[in-house]
């Protein structure tokens, strides 16, 4: 008997490193056993829906688990490094995820002609770096139904530029650029551009965010509002290239850039890798907080901006020295104070 105790805690610590087993994939096709999983992902997410939409919401989440459960034999099959589980995304189809969560805008000409970009001299720097430990971060934040990840890329490095020049971190409000940073590519939540952002910045002001609250919808823009203000001298780009990449993160601090985020709907943790990121492609505007190796894995360490119920407390772990995956060295650009 206590031999087979043994084997079975031996058993079980080598599932531990799939994650959680939840018992609901153990049979997906146990209708109260999903449905049951569905009222708890309503419940979780505060989600109601009509009749007849939640007939249909509940068909794409049981598709949706279906996905889950795929990834989930992956990652016990060795062949993929990151755990996935039920997200607030997992009543939408993956076209739905794209068209609400993924609208970052670049513009025509910054994707035919370059802007000057910065090209670091090659130094040592540290083999790993994470910008939270230095107090150059703010908690996660959460941009719900607004296609805004590109105002919280751009108030992320400029959140961490701003405690490096006055070592005092302040929470930024993103709400400002959405409301009042309106040219260009920029529409509210309706999506927009990181750098068009940095260049509203250069001539207008923003406040704190307990200034200006986010509320996730565009409003009037209130250019008064407000005690804490501050603008940029400009903004600076960086080469597409991940050891240029990483001597940015490593000495100015966090960064802000974009990915193809199309199959990060149920990221939970880990070193995601994504080989059918498509070349060129950029649709989610993030900020990188710093870089290391995991179980041999180099990873660029980000900061997203969907809730601290997402993936690694609202962070995740995208590999790094991989070909530039999912283009995550393409558009790298900071503020300059």
């Amino acid at each position: 008997m206590l031999l087979v105790a043994i084997l079975f805690v031996n058993f079980m610590c080598a599932l531990s490193q799939f994650g959680d087993l939840n018992p609901n994939f153990a049979n997906l096709n146990s209708i109260q056993e999903i449905t049951n999983q569905w009222l708890k992902f309503k419940s979780d997410n505060f989600k109601q829906f009509s009749p007849e939409e939640d007939t249909r919401r509940f068909n794409i989440f049981k598709e949706n688990l279906k996905r889950i459960d795929d990834y989930r034999q992956k990652l016990q099959a060795g062949l993929i490094d990151f755990r996935v589980a039920i997200t607030q995304f997992a009543d939408l189809t993956k076209e739905e995820f794209i068209s609400k969560m993924l609208t970052l805008k670049v513009p025509e000409e910054r994707s035919k002609r370059a802007l000057p970009k910065l090209n670091r001299t090659i130094r040592q720097i540290s083999d790993s770096v994470d910008w939270r430990n230095q107090g150059a971060v703010t908690p996660i934040k959460n941009q719900k139904d607004c296609s805004s990840c590109w105002a919280f890329s751009a108030v992320g490095s400029l959140e961490g530029q701003y405690y490096k020049k006055y070592g005092n971190l302040i929470s930024i409000s993103e709400q400002n650029l959405i409301d009042c940073s309106t040219d260009g590519n920029n529409r509210g939540c309706n999506g927009g551009w990181i750098g068009n952002a940095f260049k509203y910045l250069t001539n207008n002001q923003i406040t704190a965010e307990n200034e200006y609250a986010y509320t996730g919808t565009q409003q009037m823009c209130n250019n008064n509002m407000g005690n804490f203000k501050i603008s940029i001298k400009g903004y600076q780009t960086i080469q597409p290239d991940e050891s240029q990449l990483q001597q940015a993160v490593a000495t100015i601090g966090p960064i802000s850039a974009a990915l193809d985020a199309s199959n990060l709907q149920f990221y939970a943790g880990g070193v995601y890798r994504d080989d059918d990121c498509a070349v060129g492609r950029v649709n989610h505007g993030i900020v990188i907080v710093g870089y290391g190796t995991e179980s041999g894995r180099d990873y660029w360490l980000i900061k997203n901006s969907w809730g601290n119920q997402w993936g690694e407390g609202g962070y995740f772990k995208l590999i790094r020295n991989k070909g530039n995956q999912c283009n995550i060295a393409s558009y790298g650009m900071y503020p300059n104070l």
